[in-house]
């Protein structure tokens, strides 16, 4: 038996719904990014694909097409097919391992993490960079205007939600957070508690990197990153890898990189849901006690970033109906029930919310919403800044996102 012979996709593969040239077709794409090129397929491949689990010999995938489409499909053809998953690294086989393997070597070696969105997300270019961002606190743009030049007046920020859906999307919802933290007494270390939208062991992965923006790179608290491994009695960096083509704590690095320079990050992924909560809760809350004893200690100067998106709603993330006006109303009228409870830090609270429907909108922003509230509840108060959503496809897909500031009592 082959590996050719009895194909098996590997994990870290999405599908997501797409029209092309008015035909609905299923873009196959890498999240954790190992292959940089996404594949689009008609809905009968996709049938084959999801029998490719390793058990199925091409003359199985064969049959199994047959019977449910009536159609003959030719073995060359198959054959084709596995050929362009394998040349496309999407295969769980030895030439995907080996490559994994030498990229994960190289990742864990260098002590920066390069910038892996610029020139997609945000320009390259530095000055470029710069007018951009200036023009995301444009009110004609919903920003909020520049931070007031005249220093920190607002008292001492301890906490902030930021978006991180693509830049070019939700620049102004991320200006309003960095504004509040421009003017007010904000601490010199971000924990920065990064979505991940991979599986990531242990619920938390930390990477002791720096981390490269066009406006140079945003500088680890190494100091802070081992006094986190020394309190934490499982591995925090067993998913770190996970970080390499994460884009939630990048974009968190180009804003801190523009208007708060010599602030340094400890970048944490987070990611757990509904279906594990009862299993992991007690180890999220040991974590959560442990980021609140940094950021309330008299020893550093921290406080916490928690970079998230909201609801995601629509065909792209696999509901049937195309969303309407009033749907967007109706999840962002949901989404300011969540942050009511976030502006308290009720954690607890906000998890059950979630859990309540088994978060049937999607919320990708749970872990670090819930790590936050936890590690702040009872020593700060909060306050919305910005609500927003983005339209990410021709079917209406949409997401919501806000931003918010916590400052100690």
């Amino acid at each position: 038996m082959t590996q050719d012979e009895y194909p098996k996709l590997r994990n870290g593969l999405e599908a997501h719904p797409i029209e092309h040239s008015g035909q609905r077709m299923f873009l196959l794409r890498d999240r954790i990014g190992y292959a940089p090129e996404s594949l689009a397929f008609p809905p009968p491949v996709v049938s084959i694909l999801a029998n490719m689990n390793g058990s199925n010999s091409l003359r199985d995938l064969q049959a199994d097409f047959m019977r449910h489409t009536g159609q003959l499909l030719y073995l060359e053809d198959l054959q084709n097919l596995v050929k362009t998953l394998d040349e496309h690294l999407f295969l769980d086989n030895d030439r995907f391992r080996s490559f994994a393997a030498k990229e994960i070597s190289e990742f864990l070696g260098s002590p920066v993490r390069k910038m892996r969105h610029a020139g997609v997300s945000y320009p390259t270019n530095p000055e470029e960079l710069r007018e951009r961002l200036y023009s995301y606190f444009s009110p004609e743009n919903g920003g909020p205007c520049f931070p007031d030049a005249a220093g920190a007046h607002a008292g001492k920020i301890v906490g902030l939600v930021a978006p991180h859906i693509d830049l070019n999307a939700g620049g102004p919802c991320f200006a309003h957070a960095y504004k509040s933290a421009a003017e007010a007494l904000a601490p010199e270390t971000w924990i920065v508690l990064g979505t991940g939208h991979d599986f990531v062991e242990n619920c938390f992965a930390l990477t002791i990197k720096d981390f490269e923006t066009p406006l140079g790179d945003v500088s680890c608290d190494t100091e802070i990153c081992d006094e986190l491994l020394r309190r934490t009695p499982f591995d925090i960096r067993a998913s770190e890898y996970n970080h390499r083509t994460e884009h939630t704590i990048e974009f968190q690095a180009v804003f801190l990189s523009y208007l708060q320079p010599q602030a340094r990050i400890v970048p944490i992924l987070c990611s757990f849901g509904h279906e594990e909560w009862g299993s992991c809760k007690d180890l999220v809350d040991d974590f959560a006690r442990n980021l609140a004893e940094l950021v309330f200690g008299e020893k550093y100067s921290v406080g916490l970033i928690a970079s998230v998106d909201l609801a995601h709603v629509g065909p792209r993330y696999g509901d049937r109906r195309k969303p309407h006006k009033a749907t967007i109303e109706n999840n962002l009228s949901s989404d300011a029930a969540l942050l009511k409870l976030l502006e308290q830090c009720r954690a607890d609270d906000f998890i059950n919310e979630i859990n309540r429907d088994a978060n049937s909108r999607k919320i990708c922003g749970v872990a670090p919403l819930y790590t936050m509230a936890k590690a702040l509840e009872g020593r700060v108060h909060g306050s919305t800044l910005h609500q927003s959503h983005a339209i990410v496809d021709e079917q209406g897909s949409f997401v919501t996102f806000a931003s918010m500031a916590f400052y100690k009592d």
